[in-house]
């Protein structure tokens, strides 16, 4: 055990509908054990909708590491609620066991419980940039509207459970079949207007998105900045292969079709034509949003 006199409380937040949830059950035993020989007590927490008490729980009780359990949907989710609370960020430590868990790659996390477990014992917590919409709606990987935009949230569960990430992409084929271009209206914190037809949108935090690794390799999660993607409309359907392509191989900055920028606070226009809109892979709203970024408030554990 650790030689500190007094013990560290964890509480561990999981998710049992994850894509690998059944990671956190299996391995109790180890995930307790490990960190007890560290002097850090376990409470686990499972996320059901009957109820929601995390909240109440973190009110009335002091945890120095807050551990959560499940894909980049779940995190920001469970981060939303302390932070409408105006609860204090216990230092976070992540186990990625959704299918995709873009946050995680970015901050090369580990793909076990036992790597896991050492960014917690033999690493630090580090401050890492979340993104906030509209002051309330936390997101830690991605914010998203038009193409491709559905297809975390409406891929089928089981498909995601037995084929993994392969399950968005095979999901996003049919949506070439019927791209739909809007207007784009993007003012900049420093004031400038971006108008764009286009068919995509994202607001970044992070190198990867949708499972896709090293979209943009100089990506910095504690920056302070977000990263825009806008992909125009492709007049040309000939030229949509090369814009999956770059897309696959990490060189989407490179693409005619494709405009980057850097923020640290945008507001983006309600579209007026029908997109769906995905907020760490989960269903958002198509409305009018201020997305700002804030450093210094998460610290998550990593080496």
């Amino acid at each position: 055990m650790s030689d500190k006199n007094v013990l560290k409380k964890a509480l561990l937040v999981y998710n049992p509908k994850s894509g690998n949830a059944d990671m956190i059950l299996n391995n109790f035993d180890l995930i307790a054990s490990m960190l007890l020989e560290k002097g850090i007590t376990l409470t686990l927490y499972s996320i059901r909708k009957k109820y929601d008490i995390l909240t109440e729980i973190l009110k009335k009780e002091k945890y120095d590491i807050l551990i959560l359990s499940g894909g980049d949907g779940t995190l920001s989710r469970s981060l939303s609620l302390l932070y409408k609370e105006n609860i204090d960020f216990p230092d976070v430590a992540i186990f990625p066991t959704g299918t995709s868990n873009d946050l995680a790659k970015s901050l090369d996390l580990g793909e076990n419980i036992e790597k896991w477990l050492d960014n917690i014992i033999h690493g630090t917590a580090k401050p890492v940039d979340f993104g906030l919409i509209n002051e309330k709606t936390i997101f830690l990987s991605s914010y998203a509207g038009g193409l491709f935009t559905k297809i975390s949230y409406n891929t089928d569960k089981n498909l995601k459970k037995v084929i993994g990430k392969a399950a968005y992409h095979i999901t996003g084929l049919g949506e070439l079949t019927n791209i739909k271009k809007f207007d784009l209206n993007i003012t900049l914190d420093n004031g400038e207007v971006i108008s764009e037809k286009a068919i995509l949108y994202m607001i970044l935090n992070g190198k990867s998105v949708g499972g896709f690794d090293g979209v943009i390799d100089n990506a910095d999660v504690s920056d302070g900045l977000m990263n825009i993607i806008i992909v125009k409309n492709i007049e040309n359907p000939f030229d949509i292969p090369q814009i999956l392509f770059d897309l696959i191989n990490s060189n989407l900055v490179n693409n005619d079709y494709v405009r980057t920028l850097t923020a640290k606070r945008c507001i983006i226009e309600k579209v007026n034509e029908e997109i769906g809109v995905s907020i760490d892979g989960e269903e958002g709203v198509n409305e009018q949003v201020e997305v700002k970024f804030i450093g210094n408030k998460l610290k998550i554990f990593r080496k």
